[in-house]
């Protein structure tokens, strides 16, 4: 088994109030490595050796924004879906983004919204930058900050798995039982890295090109599943559904994600265009 006693603070400076987190410094980690491979991707597909530095640029400024969006789209959908009533008795509380948590299916569904009004903004100086060509490039890339974020779970010893006796067990300090438990973090980080990695190899051979949708389509069904499995060994989370209800609410909000990745998946085929 293993014993993990790490502290969630990676630096202090108590004098101004500054504290710097594992998740903080993984999550900011994972975003530019998501963005680096994304911009990666995209310049070395384009053809048009005059439009790559103004491709890179829009990019950069898409990933800027990309973080901003994905934490009020986080934020935003764990206050619904998981905080409970505490944040409507509390309102000031939301913004304080460092205590409560953060939710991937608002950040997905931010990002989506953010990649609608990125193409609207750039698509009639760079005719590439459609909606499927942004969101195909972020399906191709997302497992680096997917996995950096999981990373920053464990070690901020949240989002624990269900009890296990198998010899890779954690026994996380601040869990009150101190039991071992299945490293579901990291079970559902190298899911997502794996089908990223995937997707861009897919990408950038050629097999599938951006623009087409099944890169943003593979990549939302896959994200659904795999978080629909995970969801098996995570303990109970959210304060609207009572624990041992049929579906998690991580797996009721994966199933529309599955859905959305189907439709988008059967208007790509009928293109037939891959």
């Amino acid at each position: 088994m293993i014993h993990w006693e790490q502290s969630r603070t990676l630096l202090s400076f108590p004098r101004v109030g500054l504290h710097l987190s594992w998740y903080g410094i993984f999550f900011s980690l994972g975003i530019f490595l998501s963005s680096f491979a994304g911009i990666r991707l995209a310049t070395a597909l384009c053809k048009d050796s005059a439009l790559r530095k103004e491709l890179r640029m829009s990019l950069e400024n898409f990933a800027l924004g990309a973080l901003l969006v994905i934490i009020i789209g986080a934020r935003v959908s764990y206050v619904l879906f998981y905080g409970g009533s505490f944040y409507f008795e509390h309102p000031l509380e939301i913004i304080k983004i460092w205590k409560g948590g953060l939710s991937s299916h608002g950040a997905i569904a931010a990002l989506i919204l953010w990649a609608a009004a990125f193409s609207r903004l750039h698509i009639r100086r760079l005719p590439m930058l459609s909606l499927t060509y942004v969101c195909d490039l972020c399906g191709a890339v997302f497992g680096g900050a997917a996995l950096s974020i999981r990373i920053g779970n464990f070690m901020n010893q949240e989002i624990l798995g269900t009890p296990t006796s198998m010899p890779w067990g954690v026994i996380f300090s601040n869990d009150g039982n101190l039991i071992p438990r299945h490293p579901v973090q990291l079970y559902e980080g190298v899911g997502y890295l794996f089908l990223s990695c995937i997707l861009y190899r897919l990408c950038y051979r050629g097999s599938i090109r951006l623009g087409s949708g099944y890169s943003a389509a593979g990549a939302l069904i896959g994200v659904a599943g795999i978080r629909f499995c995970a969801e098996f060994f995570k303990t109970h989370q959210g304060a609207w559904l009572e624990e041992g209800s049929f579906f998690t609410i991580g797996q009721w909000l994966s199933i529309p994600m599955i859905f959305f990745g189907g439709a988008i998946l059967w208007i790509a085929s009928k293109k037939k265009v891959v």
